[in-house]
């Protein structure tokens, strides 16, 4: 047994390059010096800074961003198209670091607002009038009551003020 495990050992350091520690060693003059170092760096992750952006003022809940509305403190400038358009989820003072979790995507069907509601299926198709008891954004799934027959229904949102059930 204890030959076959040498054996496999023999054949994998056959398979490996020889000169791999060189290479790297050439490159770099701090280069790691045992096999196991050469191998740890080689699968350990480059880290990257994250872009820090944070409110230029201060900034209610409900806010759709502007680019105006912050500052890039580091990183790259694209990072700002992750926060312009998106709209607050909490308020935010001026000089805090915003995270994706503090945006979303903007609402635009306010919660008590007359929404036109569409009910399609195959050539049918109902239009009327409903009231939304839930504010969304496009492709949230929101409760409508039908202003007609006062049932509540769950839609989800198309556009500002429309809503199609399901």
């Amino acid at each position: 047994m204890k030959r076959i495990i040498s054996a496999l050992a023999l054949f994998a350091a056959c398979l490996a390059p020889a000169s791999a520690q060189e290479q790297v060693a050439a490159v770099s003059p701090q280069a790691p010096r045992t096999e196991n170092d050469l191998l740890m760096t080689s699968v350990m992750p480059v880290e990257q800074k994250p872009a820090a952006v944070s409110a230029a003022e201060n900034l209610r809940a409900g806010t759709v961003l502007h680019a105006s509305d912050l500052s890039l403190d580091s990183g790259d400038a694209s990072a700002l198209d992750l926060y312009v358009g998106a709209e607050l989820k909490r308020s935010v003072y001026k000089g805090m670091k915003l995270s994706p979790k503090d945006v979303g995507p903007p609402t635009v069907v306010e919660r008590n607002a007359i929404v036109q509601l569409e009910f399609v299926r195959g050539p049918l198709m109902i239009m009327t009038e409903g009231r939304a008891l839930d504010a969304g954004a496009v492709g949230d799934r929101v409760r409508i009551m039908n202003l007609n027959s006062k049932i509540i229904l769950t839609a989800v949102i198309t556009g500002p003020n429309k809503a199609v059930t399901q």
